[in-house]
């Protein structure tokens, strides 16, 4: 009896559902920010809304009804860069149901060389005392000669020490201080620092074995910095996936369960494994 009530329930969703366009408030996003989209559905207090089929890439944040009250206002956050296709989206308001036509967006990555405005450029402020021009050029070379005094008594001070070795880093062992330090802090029931001391020991690691500067890259330039990096481009899969997941967490909110804390730790340390018993075998 209840298979078929609930049959009777699906059926009638499918047959009279509503489709509708929907609005989309900002078509072109950065990675991490929400996309706002409007529904031509009357909001009620029970409002509900999934997608139509399995879709990783994205999720349904926030459900509110819009100032106007005339209207559903979905906020949907997306955890990969590029054009998003959205599929279609259930809907349920009250007595209401009806579904969302699939729609295209655009996400950003953060970051973008020709991206000029986020660096906060200025115009350059004009030089209105030039008649103090030689006064500046006096103190310029008065500090100069205090700088070089300066450094000359320093380098005198310290060509002792100066000549002693310098303690080696091993990329292996600061690798496996980060992984004791994140372990601690999951036992804390501190998931965000674990989180954060996953990704920058991975990173680190990966610095220096390369030379590279990838502990300021964001997951996007990552992707595209491995490309072009002989040492790490056959390891892409399992570095974008430990960070893919911990961005998920850390700018998208999402709840992880204890195992994909578990895939975080343990992808890094297998990562770490192979590149130390691959440079062993070198």
């Amino acid at each position: 009896m209840k298979k078929l009530i609930f049959v009777i329930i699906f059926l009638n969703f499918a047959v009279f559902a509503e489709s509708f366009a929907p609005e989309i408030q900002n078509s072109v996003v950065f990675l991490g920010d929400d996309v706002s989209v409007k529904v031509k559905i009357q909001p009620a207090e029970n409002i509900s809304a999934v997608f139509s089929e399995k879709f990783a890439d994205a999720k349904i944040r926030k459900i509110e009804a819009t100032p106007e009250k005339d209207a559903v206002l979905l906020k949907i956050v997306v955890f990969k860069s590029g054009e998003i296709e959205i599929p279609e989206i259930n809907i349920v308001s009250g007595g209401v149901s009806g579904k969302t036509e699939p729609f295209k967006i655009t996400v950003q990555a953060r970051t973008k060389e020709s991206d000029t405005e986020l660096r906060g450029l200025k115009e350059n402020a004009a030089i209105k005392e030039k008649d103090y021009a030689l006064l500046y050029v006096l103190a310029a070379l008065i500090v100069a000669a205090l700088l070089i005094f300066a450094i000359f008594k320093l380098k005198k001070r310290f060509a002792k020490k100066a000549e002693e070795k310098v303690p080696e880093v091993v990329p292996a062992e600061v690798a496996k201080d980060f992984i004791k330090k994140a372990e601690a802090k999951r036992k804390e029931g501190d998931f965000e620092s674990f989180t954060d001391l996953v990704t920058l020991g991975l990173k680190t690691y990966m610095s220096l074995i390369s030379h590279k500067n990838y502990v300021e890259m964001t997951t996007f330039e990552v992707k595209r910095a491995l490309k072009r990096d002989h040492i790490f481009s056959e390891n892409t899969e399992s570095v974008l996936s430990i960070l893919n997941l911990a961005d998920r967490y850390k700018f998208a909110d999402e709840p992880l369960k204890p195992e994909d804390f578990d895939s975080l730790i343990d992808g890094f340390r297998a990562f770490l494994k192979t590149k130390e018993e691959k440079h062993v075998s070198a």
